[in-house]
C-alpha cells in the first residue's frame, strides 16, 4: 500500500510540474520571443502573476487525470499518450471557458493559453515517462502478476507485457493445469507448479494480481475458482475463449441487464473514413513537397546502377477488389522473375522461407545494390503517394495484396477489401519482413477493426522509428 501511495503522488507532482513547465515556456516566449519578431506584441503587457496566483487551477487537471483513470490504471506508452493529450484538451477548455465566465480574462493572454496547450501534448508523455522509469528503477511502480494458463495464448500475452514496460507488470511464473508442463519455460518464464497450489506459490513469489488463460475449463469451475483466486490476488483478468475477437474488436455493451459482445468495423463507418481522407490528403500534400528533392536523388541513384526504368508499378487488388497499380522505385533487375526462379529451384531452405515470408531474407538474387538500400529505408515505397492522391491507397492501411496471394487471405478478404490498402500499417511497425504471412493479416483485421485517428497518428511515428533503423526490412 504505501507503494501505491508513493507512486500516486509522485505522478501527480509529475503532472503538476508538468502543467506549470509548459505555462513558463508559454510565458518566456510569449514575453521575450514574441515581442523580438512582432513588434506589436509589445502594446500589451504580460503578468507572470497572473498566472501564478491562479496555480490553484492545477487541481482542475488533477480531476479530469483521476476522472480518465491516468493514477488507477496503467496503460502502454501510446494509450497513456493518448488519454493524457484528451485529458489536458479538455482541461485547457474548461479552463478558457473559467477565464470568460468569471470575467477574469484581461491579464491573461490567448498566445500563452495556446502554447502551454501545444506544448502540454508533448511534455505531459514525456515527463510521465521519466517519472514511472525512475519509479519502476525503484520497484515503486512494479507489480507482480502470475499467469494461470499454458495455452498458445499465455506465450502472446507475456511477450506484450514484456513489449510494453511502462505498465511495469513483472510475471514472476505460470501455473498449469497440466502436469507434464510443469518446469517447462514459455517465453522465458518458468511454469511453476499446479494451479491447486496457488496459495503456496502466493508466499514464494509475492504475487499481486492474476491473469487467467483457461479458454476451455467449465464455467460451473471457473467461477468456483476466480471466487477461491479473490482471496489471494488485488486483481484477476480473465482471458475468454473469444480471445481472438477481442484482439480484432470487440465492445462490451449492456442490453438491459444481458451482456452482449459487438463486433467492430471502425474504418467502415462514413465518417470515420472522411476524417481519416481528409487527414491524409493534407498530409499527402506537405509530404510530397518535402519530398520532391529526395524523389530527384533516389531516381539519378537508379538510372546509374542499373538498366531499366527509374519506377516499377505492380498490379495489387485495392478496395472491392478493384486492380490497382502501385508505383515504386525500381529496386530489383528488368528479369527479376527469372532470377527468383532459378534461384528457389537450386535452394531448398530459400524454397521454405519463401512459403512462409513470402520474401527472401538471407539473399535476394533479384535486388540491385541501390534497390537493397531502397528496401532496407522504405524509400522505394515513397513514390506510392501518387497512388494516395490517385485515390487508390491511403498512407496508413492494410497492406495491398498481389494474386498469388489472394487463397491466403480468403478467410479475411471480404473485410480487407472494404477498405483502400495503406503505404505503411501496422505490420510494418510490428517487425516489417520479420512477420509471419500469417500474422500479417491478424495485424490488417486489428486495424480495420480498431481503426481511429490517434492509432493512424501512432503508426506514422512508429513507421518512422523502424525506417530509420531499417530493422526488419529484407
Amino acid at each position: 500500500m504505501k507503494k501505491k501511495i508513493i507512486a500516486f503522488l509522485c505522478l501527480v507532482g509529475c503532472d503538476c510540474l508538468a502543467i506549470l513547465l509548459c505555462f513558463s515556456l508559454a510565458f518566456l516566449v510569449r514575453a521575450e520571443v514574441m515581442p523580438a519578431l512582432f513588434p506589436f506584441y509589445r502594446q500589451r503587457p504580460v503578468l507572470f502573476s497572473a498566472y501564478m496566483h491562479r496555480a490553484y487551477m492545477l487541481f482542475l487537471w488533477i480531476w479530469v487525470f483521476f476522472i480518465e483513470k491516468l493514477y488507477t490504471k496503467r496503460h502502454s506508452f501510446w494509450e497513456e499518450a493518448r488519454h493524457l493529450i484528451k485529458s489536458s484538451t479538455l482541461s485547457f477548455a474548461l479552463i478558457t471557458v473559467a477565464v470568460f465566465v468569471t470575467k477574469e480574462y484581461f491579464p491573461f493572454s490567448r498566445a500563452i493559453i495556446l502554447m502551454a496547450w501545444l506544448l502540454s501534448l508533448a511534455i505531459l508523455p514525456l515527463l510521465r515517462s521519466l517519472t514511472k522509469i525512475v519509479l519502476l528503477h525503484l520497484s515503486f511502480w512494479k507489480k507482480k502478476v502470475i499467469i494461470i494458463g499454458t495455452t498458445e495464448s499465455t506465450s502472446t500475452l507475456i511477450e506484450a507485457i514484456k513489449q510494453n514496460k511502462m505498465m511495469g507488470y513483472e510475471v514472476v511464473g505460470c501455473l498449469t493445469d497440466q502436469k507434464a508442463k510443469i518446469g517447462q519455460l514459455i517465453s522465458g518464464v518458468p511454469v511453476l507448479g499446479h494451479y491447486e497450489e496457488i496459495e503456496d506459490w502466493k508466499d514464494k513469489t509475492g504475487f499481486e494480481d492474476i491473469i487467467v488463460t483457461l479458454p476451455y475449463i467449465p464455467r460451473d469451475k471457473l467461477i468456483s475458482l476466480l471466487k477461491r483466486w479473490e482471496a489471494v490476488s488485488d486483481k484477476i483478468r480473465y482471458i475468454p475463449q473469444t480471445s481472438d475477437l477481442v484482439t480484432t474488436g470487440i465492445e462490451i455493451e449492456n442490453v438491459g441487464k444481458v451482456l452482449s459482445l459487438v463486433v467492430r468495423k471502425n474504418l467502415h463507418k462514413p465518417w470515420n473514413i472522411f476524417i481519416k481522407t481528409v487527414f491524409e490528403f493534407i498530409l499527402s500534400v506537405v509530404l510530397f513537397i518535402l519530398l520532391i528533392p529526395a524523389f530527384l536523388v533516389i531516381a539519378a541513384a537508379i538510372r546509374l546502377d542499373s538498366r531499366g526504368p527509374v519506377f516499377f508499378t505492380q498490379e495489387r487488388y485495392g478496395k472491392r477488389g478493384k486492380v490497382i497499380k502501385v508505383v515504386k522505385f525500381r529496386s530489383m533487375y528488368t528479369d527479376a522473375d527469372r532470377r527468383l526462379e532459378e534461384y528457389l529451384r537450386e535452394n531448398a531452405d530459400a524454397r521454405k522461407e519463401w512459403a512462409q515470408y513470402k520474401k527472401l531474407k538471407s539473399h535476394d538474387p533479384r535486388v540491385t545494390r541501390v534497390g537493397a538500400f531502397l528496401r532496407k529505408y522504405s524509400l522505394d515505397e515513397l513514390p506510392q503517394l501518387l497512388n494516395v492522391f490517385k485515390g487508390d491507397m491511403s498512407i496508413v492501411g492494410p497492406r495491398p495484396y498481389i494474386q498469388e496471394e489472394l487463397e491466403e487471405v480468403k478467410q479475411v478478404k471480404s473485410l480487407l477489401f472494404q477498405v483502400r490498402p495503406g503505404i505503411t500499417g501496422l505490420w510494418q511497425t510490428s517487425g516489417r519482413s520479420l512477420v509471419p504471412f500469417a500474422e500479417r493479416l491478424d495485424l490488417d483485421e486489428y486495424y480495420i477493426r480498431n481503426w481511429s485517428l490517434w492509432l493512424d497518428i501512432v503508426i506514422l511515428i512508429k513507421t518512422i522509428k523502424v525506417t530509420a533503423s531499417g530493422h526488419g526490412a529484407f
